[in-house]
């Protein structure tokens, strides 16, 4: 049996906007409105999610390799079928996430997004 500890708890609940939801991490308190809305995105929140995951798990990867990486941008882009109904479920086509990294040469940038892609 697994011994399991909490990672993370967050929360978000309704505001009485349609379309928009107040979030909660530890004390931090934000707003995600739904697509085309005037505050950040729900979609845009999880896949920002993810790059910053990225970022601060390859530079503590090269960082624990002794591997000097000055710099690293990671972008994320996701795509839908805009002829297909939205539906009650959100599905992506497509998403490509792009690493840039200075300081490192390719073998080294190689290895580095490998290892986080198996993680």
């Amino acid at each position: 049996m697994s011994n399991l500890t909490m990672a993370y708890k967050v929360r978000s609940y309704s505001t009485k906007t349609l379309g928009r939801a107040i979030c909660n991490a530890r004390t931090h308190h934000f707003v995600a409105d739904d697509a085309g809305g005037e505050e950040v995105g729900a979609g845009e929140l999880f896949f920002s999610g993810i790059a910053a995951c990225a970022v601060n798990m390859v530079e503590r990867l090269a960082n624990t390799g002794n591997i000097t990486l000055d710099w690293m941008d990671v972008g994320v882009e996701a795509w839908r079928d805009s002829d297909k109904p939205a539906g009650d479920i959100t599905l992506y086509d497509a998403i490509k996430i792009n690493f840039e990294m200075w300081g490192v040469d390719d073998d080294q940038a190689f290895e580095l997004v490998e290892t986080w892609k198996k993680r």
